[in-house]
């Protein structure tokens, strides 16, 4: 992940924030509408500018939506302070659920991927058998 000064100064237009974050400009549009990213600044040609935080903030929810978290479960996760106890505990608790749904995705992806590779491993000893019959003849 690229390192960003934490910061509120909006300084990267739209088709920046796209290429940073990998999201489709239709995407951040959308989730400034509906309220998920807060004080887009816009420019004198009213051309909207994000800061770093809001980057931040969009890389968060693009985490959790990849995992799988709705709309809604994300605003409340988002909605919840750091400041206050019980709401820190609970907003810790949503992110060790991520985690573990996460690590479960991972676990799928390396059992799939090493029976890629015995398949590769496979072929590869049966296509140097096979040139080594035909070097042979």
């Amino acid at each position: 992940m690229e390192e960003f000064i934490y910061g509120t100064e909006p300084k990267y237009a739209i088709k920046e924030v796209s290429k940073i974050t990998n999201l489709p400009k239709p995407t951040i549009r959308y989730y400034e509408d509906i309220g998920l990213l807060q004080g887009v600044a816009r420019d004198k040609n009213n051309i909207r500018l994000f800061s770093d935080d809001q980057i931040m903030r969009l890389r968060m929810i693009q985490c959790m939506r990849s995992t799988g978290m709705g709309i809604d479960m994300i605003f409340h996760y988002l909605g919840l302070s750091r400041e206050d106890k019980m709401e820190l505990k609970e907003k810790y608790s949503i992110v060790l659920n991520q985690e573990e749904i996460l690590l479960a995705k991972k676990h799928e992806i390396e059992a799939q991927l090493a029976l890629i590779e015995h398949k590769k491993a496979n072929y590869e000893k049966d296509l140097n058998e096979a040139e080594n019959a035909v070097q042979q003849t």
